[in-house]
């Protein structure tokens, strides 16, 4: 084998190496990019569920409030929060209180 020749199948080589390393790299950050669309799929089912979720516990809280309500363990679970909601009004009483009340 020639040195020319030596020297054309070395350049191919070469060649053939970035061709393979540049379709690797488009390979692995197609790969990426489609993790992340997904990540970001996730992420937003993830926050539509919490939609949700906040929805029917709305939902539930208020058919408490209009005694329509008859399961036990969301009844106790609606009392729980109605305490809560008397305990930040009695605060915000108290704050409101001190604004008002002179030094």
């Amino acid at each position: 084998m020639s040195l020319y020749e030596k020297g054309s199948e070395l350049i191919q080589k070469g060649r053939d190496f970035i061709k393979d390393s540049r379709d690797m790299a488009i390979r692995k950050s197609e790969k990426l990019l489609k993790i992340e669309r997904i990540k970001s799929d996730i992420k937003e089912l993830k926050n539509e569920k919490d939609e949700k979720l906040k929805d029917l516990a709305r939902k539930v809280y208020e058919l408490y409030t209009q005694n329509n309500l008859t399961h036990p363990e969301l009844l106790g679970l609606c009392q729980d929060v109605k305490t809560i909601q008397w305990q930040i009004d009695e605060k915000w009483t108290e704050v409101n209180n001190l604004k008002v009340k002179k030094d």
